[in-house]
């Protein structure tokens, strides 16, 4: 597998995660799933599942540890 990965769009895409507040890892996170996605001989249609440990602010202001996760059926 060729290396895709490029500092300045993973950058761009965090910069523009972060005015909707998303989290830096979160945001990294698509970016990785969105190169892999991008790689037909790597996932199947709609395969693919990817995930993110991090940290969310809940609507009261609590801080919890979470795990976001894109599951299968919807394409990376």
């Amino acid at each position: 597998m060729k290396n895709l990965w490029n500092d300045g769009d993973a950058e761009k895409l965090v910069a523009d995660y972060a005015t909707k507040g998303v989290a830096r890892d979160l945001a990294l996170r698509v970016y990785t799933t969105r190169l892999l996605g991008g790689e037909p001989r790597l996932v199947l249609h709609g395969g693919g599942n990817t995930s993110c440990k991090t940290r969310a602010t809940d609507l009261v202001g609590d801080e919890w540890d979470v795990l976001c996760v894109k599951g299968s059926g919807w394409d990376m």
